[in-house]
């Protein structure tokens, strides 16, 4: 199979990146970390604006109608920001699930936002900002929290007490909301590592060692290429895996599976070897790195971890 993206994909998502790279800076993600929201209002209002968090929304709704195809770069660009915030959520699942539904408009427009409690999990990751939450089967329209944290301070976890809820489907493209989250994800993850990696190379340049830059040693270079190796080669899956949604390929939830079990791996490679590369400074609140390391611990394992995963694409590729 022969793939490529369009130019107008292509322009879309650097359009993010450029967003991004002024609204969502290091210093914007440390912000909502400290503030306990894990949210930025103003980066959000122009995320809506932009209409990334209508991308999935069918034209005839209000939105961009774009497919999955459409969406895997700026899931990838969201996730080279550090983007905090129930962005994937509201993007991939509540807001194309509820297109039809009376919170249509709001979510749209960002005025309502919403986070998605997938099943067998027993907390809610941003509940705290959400103004409504999805299952797999309704939503949840009024309901308290406890605090739970997590290591990922753009991605508290919480447990939610229900009060009210309306009957309503989290499906997206004829997917459980949980098959559409782990893609996100994996797209979200690869943007983490890529940014690991370059942060980590930027630090290779400057920091010297024997009156040189550490980056000119072989090691390090062998570390960094090997973790990049990893990034580059969970593309292509995941990449395969957005087509095989938004086409309704019969492959789909092993080619989303094959994804996420990529993608978790070459996001801990990153995280590893770009924590070596800076050693324990990497691990403090100063350290940029910190950030999307944490980021990429926390996804690793949300919607099913690599091994989970990878046992999956063996039931299928075994039983079909």
């Amino acid at each position: 199979m022969k793939f490529s993206f369009t130019q107008d994909q292509r322009l879309f998502a650097e359009g993010l990146r450029d967003l991004l790279s002024k609204q969502c800076t290091p210093t914007h993600v440390r912000e909502a970390w400290e503030n306990q929201t894990g949210h930025l209002p103003d980066l959000w209002s122009r995320l809506a604006e932009m209409g990334v968090l209508s991308m999935l929304v069918p034209e005839s709704q209000g939105g961009m109608g774009g497919t999955l195809v459409d969406a895997v770069l700026l899931f990838q660009e969201l996730g080279r920001a550090a983007v905090p915030g129930p962005v994937l959520e509201h993007m991939a699942v509540a807001a194309p699930a509820l297109a039809h539904t009376q919170w249509a408009h709001a979510l749209n427009d960002g005025t309502t936002i919403a986070t998605v409690w997938v099943d067998a999990n027993p907390y809610v990751a941003h509940a705290q900002v959400a103004n409504i939450i999805l299952t797999h089967d309704s939503v949840i329209t009024d309901f308290s929290v406890d605090d739970v944290h997590g290591i990922d301070g753009g991605r508290q976890l919480f447990t939610v007490h229900a009060q009210s809820t309306t009957k309503a489907s989290s499906e997206v493209f004829g997917l459980p909301a949980s098959d559409v989250m782990a893609l996100a994800s994996a797209a979200y993850l690869i943007g983490v590592s890529e940014a690991m990696i370059e942060v980590a190379a930027e630090y290779a340049r400057q920091r010297e060692q024997f009156g040189k830059p550490i980056g000119s040693f072989q090691a390090v270079k062998h570390l960094m290429s090997d973790a990049l190796l990893k990034v580059e080669f969970a593309k292509a899956p995941t990449y395969r895996a957005a087509w095989s949604a938004s086409t309704g390929s019969p492959t789909v939830l092993r080619d989303i599976s094959m994804a996420k079990a990529l993608a978790s791996e070459a996001a801990y490679r990153a995280s590893r070897s770009t924590m070596q590369v800076h050693g324990g400074i990497g691990y403090t609140w100063e350290a940029d790195l910190q950030l999307w390391m944490k980021k990429s611990w926390a996804l690793m394992r949300a919607y099913g971890d690599a091994t989970y995963h990878r046992r999956r694409v063996g039931a299928s590729v075994l039983h079909g």
